[in-house]
């Protein structure tokens, strides 16, 4: 069963005995993730805003590492294995979003996503590197939201995964859990809930990370761009934003962010997303705090059998 609102926040080191610079970097780095996640928790007091109760958000929660087998440690998975982030993508269409008007290679990645190797690259912008640094070393060790330092230049290759959420524990529409973990190392980078959710009308992406003791949760709403593009963003009236869902309810962040995925012979994609050999779609993931933006991540996302 996942934890719910544990408040023991790291697992215990193996038992190790190391050199003297072992120990000293082993101490530096859990030291830099304890100052990490006091700021962090520091942060999300004040800058949460009000309590949301009218938004069903996911309830998971992790209770220490979460990683690429947290779905069967935490035992919320069904077995079943979906091959994309969405099962069909018509399911979304509104006023403002045409799936009809979606490229087919875009439309294929949502809906089979599995299919695709991505590769990651991520900027921080200024003044949040330092912050960035500090908290990757606590993002590593938890292996969540697992993102390259500031300053660190390389490409990240992806390994996805999906299964189906258990509903008696998440009972958001077509509940899944998308596992991507690091090719090369195998640690965990991002394990979503994925879900959906209607409201006024419009049927939004909605999306839970787990943390340790409280999870962090986005709606977005589905927007058609030109040359068959689309946008998933939380700059939306209505439901979208991003929220923090803790033991004391979920409160609104004064955050925004936005992904938007191109196919990747269009003109109009990003020319600075590092493309792989045989790319089919790009991206590109933009996220604001208070008004500034503090981190882009791009991606590029090429077909298995396009490698093989």
């Amino acid at each position: 069963m996942p934890v719910v609102w544990n408040r023991t926040f790291l697992d215990p080191p193996p038992a190790r005995i190391g050199t003297m610079d072992e120990r000293r970097g082993t101490a530096g780095q859990a030291l830099a993730g304890a100052v990490a996640l006091v700021g962090l928790g520091y942060a999300a007091r004040r800058l949460a805003g009000s309590r949301v109760t009218d938004i069903p958000l996911s309830p998971l929660t992790a209770g220490g590492r979460i990683g690429g087998d947290w779905v069967a440690r935490a035992g919320v998975g069904t077995g079943d294995h979906p091959v994309g982030e969405m099962d069909d993508m018509t399911a979304f269409a509104h006023d403002g979003f045409d799936p009809g008007l979606v490229d087919p290679e875009v439309r294929a990645f949502y809906e089979r996503t599995s299919e695709y190797e991505l590769s990651l690259t991520a900027e921080w912008h200024r003044p949040f590197r330092t912050g960035a640094w500090l908290a990757g070393f606590l993002t590593g060790t938890i292996e969540q939201l697992n993102l390259p330092a500031p300053g660190d230049g390389r490409t990240v290759r992806l390994e996805s995964q999906f299964e189906r959420i258990d509903p008696a524990l998440d009972p958001r529409d077509g509940a899944r859990m998308w596992v991507r973990t690091d090719t090369d190392t195998g640690e965990g980078v991002f394990v979503a809930a994925y879900g959906s959710h209607v409201a006024d009308g419009e049927r939004y992406v909605n999306i839970a990370v787990p943390l340790p003791g409280c999870n962090l949760s986005t709606v977005l709403s589905l927007r058609n761009l030109d040359s068959g593009a689309v946008e998933l963003t939380t700059e939306a009236p209505g439901d979208p934003g991003l929220y923090l869902v803790t033991p004391a309810g979920a409160f609104e962040l004064p955050m925004a962010q936005r992904f938007r995925v191109w196919p990747a012979d269009s003109a109009a994609a990003p020319t600075d997303v590092r493309r792989t050999e045989g790319a089919a779609v790009v991206a590109t993931h933009e996220m604001w705090l208070c008004g500034r933006q503090f981190l882009t991540v791009r991606y590029a996302g090429q077909t298995s059998t396009s490698t093989s």
